[in-house]
C-alpha cells in the first residue's frame, strides 16, 4: 500500500480526532477546524470581557457621581473596551472562525495552504491579545480610544505604547490569516472549480484577505 493510500485510508474525523482531545492536542494543532474553534473559544472569551467593561461603564452612569470606578480608571476602561472589540472581535471574527472552519470544506481542500501558519495566526492573536489586557495595568491606556489619535495619545502620560504594540501584533495575525487565505483559494481549489464557480463566502473571504 503506497502513502497516499495508507494516508487516505486513515479516518480524520469531523475535527481531526487523531491528533488526540487533550489540551495540548489543541493548542499544537494544525487542523483547520480546531484552530476555528480555537479562535472561536477565544473571540467568546474576550468578548464577553469587553461586554463587562461595558456594563461597568454604564453602571457608572446610572447616577451622578462615582459610583464603582473613578474618572481615570473609567477612561481606561472606555479605550480598552473599544479595543477588544475592534481588534479582538470584530475584526477577526468572521475569518479566524468561520473562514478558518469552512474555507477548505467549501474549497473541497482538506486544509489550509500553510497549517503551521494557520496555527502561528492564532498564537500571534493570543499574543497581541495578552499585552492589550496587560495595557489596562500600570496606568492604563487613558483618553485615547482605540484609534490612538493624537493629541490625546501623545499627552496621556499612560500605556499607549502597550496598547500600540498590541494593536500592531494582532495586525500580524490578521496578515497572515489574509495570506493564507490567498493562497489557499488560489493553490487548492476542487479540480474544476474554477473563480466564477467558487460559493460567494469565499469570494467574501477573498476580498477581505486581499485588504488586510
Amino acid at each position: 500500500m503506497s502513502d497516499t493510500t495508507r494516508a487516505a485510508a486513515i479516518p480524520r474525523g469531523y475535527l481531526g480526532t487523531e491528533g488526540g482531545s487533550g489540551l495540548k492536542s489543541w493548542i499544537f494543532s494544525t487542523d483547520h477546524k480546531r484552530v476555528g474553534l480555537l479562535y472561536l473559544m477565544a473571540i467568546s472569551f474576550f468578548f464577553l470581557v469587553a461586554m463587562l467593561l461595558g456594563l461597568t461603564m454604564r453602571a457608572e452612569l446610572l447616577m451622578p457621581g462615582q459610583q464603582l470606578v473613578s474618572a481615570r480608571v473609567y477612561n481606561s476602561l472606555f479605550t480598552l473596551h473599544g479595543v477588544i472589540m475592534i481588534f479582538l472581535f470584530i475584526i477577526p471574527a468572521i475569518p479566524g472562525v468561520l473562514g478558518n472552519f469552512m474555507l477548505p470544506l467549501q474549497l473541497g481542500a482538506e486544509d489550509v495552504a500553510f497549517p503551521r501558519i494557520n496555527l502561528l495566526s492564532w498564537w500571534v492573536y493570543m499574543a497581541g491579545a495578552s499585552l492589550a489586557l496587560l495595557s489596562l495595568f500600570g496606568g492604563g491606556v487613558m483618553d485615547t480610544g482605540w484609534t490612538f489619535y493624537a493629541p490625546y495619545s501623545i499627552r496621556t502620560g499612560s500605556n499607549v505604547s502597550l496598547a500600540v504594540l498590541a494593536a500592531f501584533v494582532l495586525g500580524f495575525s490578521s496578515i497572515l490569516t489574509g495570506l493564507n487565505f490567498i493562497t489557499t483559494i488560489h493553490r487548492m481549489r476542487a479540480p474544476g472549480m474554477g473563480f466564477f464557480r467558487m460559493p460567494l463566502f469565499v469570494w467574501g473571504l477573498y476580498a477581505t484577505s486581499g485588504s488586510r
